[in-house]
């Protein structure tokens, strides 16, 4: 592109500046104006520039990381974005005078057009913004499909540019491979990368096809393309993600949890790994550091798009947890904090019903740890008049974490009907195979083919133990799956017929009857046309016949 033409894509293009130095704001502008731009915008804030995106679209924007007080650089583009304000054909310029790794990592990881040091001046900034001008002309038409929302044209798009040669030849392909990804294709991903001409693949395809193998459920190939991945780039914190996925895909909690402290070791400012690490802390029991991950989540999720409700409540849920492994005056602290946690996501989002009957059951576990049932049982009782008014529309425009945390606690509280209808309104919306799973473990019937297939293949060890008459070990076997899958009907009525075998042989202790009673209750009632009625009916008059 010849100088002229540079000068006139400037001048065809709407330039916002945002600064809360004045000086500053009027340095930047004077030099997009010397670039040949006639309109540019200058604000002081984050707020001030979402307001003005509201009222019209810009195609350069160039922001300060530090804005003083509200949000900073990083969180106005993920505002932006998140609200639809930032179009993909505009270019989005970070400039900062943070140089620490942290600063800098979690910025990049908002992928903005560009990543400036200060001090920036005229002779600094004019190669950079006329690259990422260049580069955004020649890849206009994939971008344009994007914000048209029509993936099948953005690949279509690719696919043709990728063919010609050119100077952005390898950030085409690098776009076209995450298309495919992104579309679940993951065979013509892989493709993409093995037809690089490098002799070393560059590590963003090297990531990319340990992504394309987790898609394809290749989970051991993905393990080790991220090990190798993680030894030579250490820092490359998608790969520690990514593998914290494939540990939890592979049943390896601990070593999920792992991975996710090395990734948020990296990069601590982001709110939704501090949010996952709490989440699978708080599933492998480890409360200490999901307490502190929900904690680091609020903090950092502060003033952005990031907040959300599911960081209070599941603080409060680690917080009341923790509570009754500690001293009676550590317990004190912890459940004042757990009830201040619950205040505030009442105060922000005290209309949403799944955050009320979450806050509810939390409440509930609180008085049941204080040993006041009569408290419990009036917050559960609460919390199922919530669910009973409940428009089943907000479940698809909530977080299906909350969602399904929410069931869980209705469960954990012997609400298994209402737990499962939460469950069963995620699963008709879901699309998505990975939550498809997490869905199907807490469902009485799994909903799709991978949950019967994994609950089938989960089950089997413990019929084959019950079938050569080793009773012990088939209720090891059956008790271990239902730590997993603690509602699915077929695996309970095994556990009971594997207990109500054993009284064969010796009469059942207070603990394997209390364990009977249990799996009734996560059964609830089946009707005449289930499959499992008979098996049912025979083994609930064995139940009654013990007891």
């Amino acid at each position: 592109m010849k100088q002229i033409d540079i000068i006139r894509t400037y001048a065809q293009k709407r330039c916002l500046v945002v600064d809360d130095v004045p000086d500053a704001r009027a340095m930047l502008k004077r030099i997009l104006v010397d670039f040949g731009a006639t309109e540019v915008d200058t604000v002081g804030n984050a707020a001030e520039a979402i307001d003005l995106c509201l009222k019209r679209q810009y195609d350069i924007v160039i922001a300060d990381y530090n804005l003083g007080q509200g949000k900073n650089g990083q969180q106005l583009l993920e505002e932006l974005r998140y609200q639809g304000l930032l179009r993909n054909t505009a270019l989005y310029i970070m400039i900062t005078a943070e140089s620490a790794s942290h600063y800098v990592l979690h910025a990049l990881e908002n992928e903005p057009d560009d990543f400036l040091q200060k001090p920036v001046n005229r002779d600094s900034l004019r190669p950079r913004l006329d690259q990422a001008l260049l580069k955004n002309e020649y890849l206009r038409e994939i971008k344009q499909a994007l914000d048209d929302d029509k993936i099948g044209r953005a690949i279509a798009a690719a696919s043709a540019i990728v063919k010609k040669p050119h100077r952005f030849q390898n950030e085409t392909r690098k776009i076209l491979a995450e298309l495919y990804l992104k579309n679940r294709q993951p065979d013509e991903a892989e493709a993409i990368y093995a037809g690089l001409d490098d002799e070393r693949l560059p590590l963003w395809a090297e990531l990319g096809l340990a992504k394309a193998d987790y898609q394809r459920q290749h989970f051991d190939d993905a393990e080790k393309r991220l090990g190798a991945i993680i030894r030579e780039h250490a820092y490359c914190v998608d790969a520690h993600d990514l593998l914290a996925r494939v540990y939890e895909a592979t049943h390896r909690a601990n070593q999920s949890q792992h991975a996710l402290q090395n990734a948020v070791k990296i990069s601590p400012r982001s709110a939704s790994r501090q949010r996952e690490l709490g989440r699978v802390s708080l599933e492998i029991n480890d409360e200490n550091a999901s307490v502190h991950a929900f904690r680091s989540a609020i903090k950092h999720s502060k003033n952005s798009c990031q907040e959300v409700p599911d960081d209070f409540v599941n603080l409060a849920e680690g917080l009341v947890r923790l509570s009754s492994k500690s001293s009676e005056e550590s317990a004190k602290a912890l459940l004042d904090e757990a009830k201040t946690q619950l205040a505030s996501a009442e105060k922000r989002y005290g209309k949403h019903p799944i955050v009320q009957m979450r806050s509810k059951l939390i409440e509930a576990e609180m008085c049941a740890k204080a040993g006041d049932t009569e408290g419990a049982d009036s917050c559960t009782a609460d919390a199922i008049a919530l669910h009973a008014n409940m428009k089943y529309s907000v479940i698809g425009n909530t977080s299906m974490q909350l969602c399904i945390e929410c069931a869980k606690g209705f469960m954990a509280r012997g609400c298994y009907d209402e737990g499962e209808a939460i469950l069963q309104e995620l699963a008709r919306l879901n699309v998505d195979p990975e939550h498809a799973i997490k869905i199907d473990k807490l469902l009485r019937e799994p909903a799709t083919k991978e949950g019967m297939a994994y609950a089938a293949k989960r089950n089997k060890e413990g019929i084959d133990h019950y079938e050569k008459g080793d009773i012990e070990a088939a209720l090891s076997s059956f008790q271990e799956v239902l730590r997993e899958l603690p509602n699915h009907v077929g695996l309970n009525l095994n556990l009971i017929q594997a207990l109500v075998g054993k009284t064969k042989m010796s009469a059942l202790d207070d603990s394997e009857l209390a364990m009977l009673n249990s799996c009734f209750q996560r059964i609830g009632a089946i009707g005449e046309n289930s499959n499992y009625y008979k098996r049912f009916a025979y083994l609930r008059k064995r139940y009654e016949r013990l007891v």
